[in-house]
Formats: structure tokens, sequence, C-alpha cells
């Protein structure tokens, strides 16, 4: 499977998790076609929620982002931010011109299943009954955002392909992740291990169980959104590295 290809699975499984999971916690909408906006008022000052995605970067013209803009003033958000594809530099430049700021580069990284190291290499307590509480928690404390993706996701139950991990050590939950299934792919997100338990290669084995599990229920390839931390971490596993978004924010002064 060439390149062109992972990447177009992982936009599609991008769009399904931010639409059918995120949304959840607010509303998705769609202003244009191929463009899911998702809306979470209850974290307005986080823009990784309030996420715009898009197929086509020609659609995000101005009065397109106009009304985003009004969009999410409307729902009290004054952080909200467009995820840039790797390659349209043309809607990077026209985000800047209008006060979009690049906050950050997450790595596309996907993959065949079969090129992935599944060997395992240590036994986990994994969590029997893991929830979207203890994973918004756990990653809640990795990233230094208390309670904010738990207000994001506690409130979840059970969601139509999405399996959820959970790692302990001496019954406290350390190490989380969410493997979303969309159409034969494995999209892994929201992987996060606590500060005291890193190093240890928690985030590695845990994908390894949850992988091993989504290719016996038919996935044949997987993809994500890297993190800087993450990002070797998935190259070890055998992810392949197809270029680098850029999440464009746009911030306004919060209500006094």
């Amino acid at each position: 499977m060439d390149d062109a290809e992972l990447a177009a699975r992982e936009r599609a499984t991008q769009h399904a998790f931010f639409a059918g999971v995120v949304g959840r916690s607010g509303r998705a909408v769609a202003p244009a076609p191929g463009v899911v906006a998702v809306v979470v008022p209850s974290v307005p000052h986080r823009s990784l929620p309030n996420s715009v995605l898009y197929a086509d970067p020609a659609v995000l013209d101005d009065a397109v982002l106009d009304e985003l803009g009004a969009v999410y003033a409307d729902a009290g958000v004054h952080a909200w931010t467009v995820w840039v594809r790797p390659g349209d530099d043309a809607l990077a430049r026209r985000l800047a011109a209008r006060g979009h700021a690049l906050d950050g580069q997450p790595m596309l990284m996907a993959a065949p299943l079969a090129e992935i190291d599944l060997r395992p290499r240590a036994g986990l307590d994994l969590d029997p009954d893991p929830g979207w509480r203890t994973l918004a928690a756990v990653n809640d404390r990795a990233y230094g955002t208390p309670g904010d993706l738990e207000r994001v996701l506690g409130g979840l139950g059970a969601v139509d392909g999405c399996a959820l991990w959970v790692a302990r050590e001496a019954g406290e939950p350390v190490a989380a992740l969410a493997v979303h299934l969309h159409e034969g792919d494995a999209g892994v997100e929201f992987v996060a291990v606590v500060p005291e338990a890193r190093g240890r290669g928690l985030a590695a084995e845990l994908m390894r169980h949850a992988l091993t599990a989504a290719a016996q229920a038919g996935a044949t390839t997987t993809s994500l959104e890297a993190s800087a931390m993450g990002e070797p971490v998935y190259r070890r596993l055998g992810y392949r590295a197809l270029g680098r978004f850029g999440m464009w924010e746009r911030r306004t002064p919060a209500p006094a």
C-alpha cells in the first residue's frame, strides 16, 4: 500500500473519530462539503477538541472561515484550530493572514498492520473494564491539562468501533489509549503515559496489545497523529512518517 492511500485512510479515520466521538461532547457541524468542525463548549479555552478538519483545502475560503469563526463565537469558544494537512501551504498562509497562529506540528503516521512490530515484549496489568473517564484522566495527568479532557470525554459510554486500553501499576492507571476502527483502519488516539511511568516502554507495549486486537477484528492498516514525544516510539514500531500537520489556532480573548 502506498503512502497516498495510507494518508487517505488516516484522513477518513480522523474525520470519523472527531465527528463521532469528540463531537459527542458538543456537536459536529459541516459548513461546507468535506469540512467537519467539532464544537465543544465545555472546554472553550482548548483548541484541540475544537478542531476543524477538511478534505479539500480550497473549500476553506474566507466565507467559510468567517462562518466557522461565528459558530465558535456563538458557542462561547475562544480557541479553535484548523488541522492543515501536509503540503497545504496556501491554506496555511491564508490562515496566518487571518490571525491564526501555528500552535503545533504533529506528524501524520500510518502503516499496513503487517509492517508493525506486534511481538509482545512484556506482560501488562490491563484494566479489564476501562472507561473514557479513566483514559481522559491519564491524558490530563500526562499532558498537564487538569480536568480538561475529562470534561470532554468523561461522560461517554461505549462507542461503536472504539476500544479503550489502560495499563495499571500497583492498581493505578498509568498508560492509556483508544483505537477507533474505521473502514479497515485502526486509528490510534489519546496515547498517554503519566510522567512517573515514562521511559519503560509502556506506550509501545500497550499499542502492541491494542493493535493485535485490531488486526484480529479485521483492521489492515493503522494511523495516528503523533506528538513530538510519541513520534520516535511509533517509528520504532514501524509507522511511516507521511508529513507534518500544521495546527493553526485562532484564539480570541476570554470573556471577562
